[in-house]
């Protein structure tokens, strides 16, 4: 028999979710019954279809991962990575994948709505109940930013990593970087962004503190 889905805390709190229709928890309403979905964000156009809309001539598929679409958009055009179209293009995606990740999970620090969906979407259980928690929670937790903006399509669960090394050597292999010091980059990010070509190699312990010297930084 089948395992019912897990209830969404943001719409069991609040009564919204960002995912709308989207979303992959149950939305109860207050008897315990399970609700049909509302609009979802990602109905209308979002920042990744706006970017790729400018490249017509290629068939994005919006249910797909949007690094792999845009590797796949890069072969289509025969584009090497010296390519000034693609640089203009890649900076633009980047802008794009930024814009998603604050729609998706907002910019403000001080949301606890914010920080619980996060939370679920990593699986941090059980959910902290205060902004302090959670930050300390997700500043622990090694996840691909990337995937984070995917799961939204894609429905895939997010890979939760033992250590920034083993999250960097995923993110080498899959091509999966984010950007960093971007001007749409919002607060939640500096709680996720990690060292990807020099990771650190110490144990995050339990209140989120890494034990680990200083290196060459390129954020994911």
């Amino acid at each position: 028999m089948p395992s019912s889905p897990k209830v969404c805390h943001s719409y069991s709190q609040t009564g919204t979710c960002r995912f709308g229709s989207k979303c992959r928890f149950a939305h109860h309403d207050d008897e315990g019954s399970e609700v049909t979905n509302g609009p979802s964000q990602t109905q209308t156009q979002t920042p990744l279809d706006d970017f790729f809309a400018t490249h017509p001539t290629f068939d994005y598929d919006s249910s797909a991962s949007a690094s792999s679409e845009f590797y796949r958009m890069c072969g289509q055009f025969c584009w090497d990575r010296d390519d000034k179209e693609r640089e203009k293009a890649h900076n633009d995606f980047k802008n794009a994948l930024v814009r998603q990740f604050n729609e998706i999970y907002g910019t403000d620090v001080n949301d606890l709505t914010s920080w619980h969906n996060l939370c679920q979407i990593v699986r941090i259980s059980p959910i902290p109940d205060t902004l302090k928690l959670c930050r300390e929670a997700v500043k622990a937790t090694h996840v691909n930013i990337v995937d984070l903006v995917d799961t939204n399509v894609t429905k895939e669960p997010v890979t939760r990593f033992v250590s920034e090394a083993k999250l960097s050597e995923y993110t080498k292999a899959t091509g999966k970087f984010f950007p960093t010091d971007n001007a749409y980059a919002g607060g939640l990010l500096r709680y996720l962004l990690r060292r990807i070509l020099n990771p650190g190699q110490g144990r995050v312990s339990r209140s989120g503190q890494k034990t680990q010297t200083r290196g060459k930084r390129r954020r994911h």
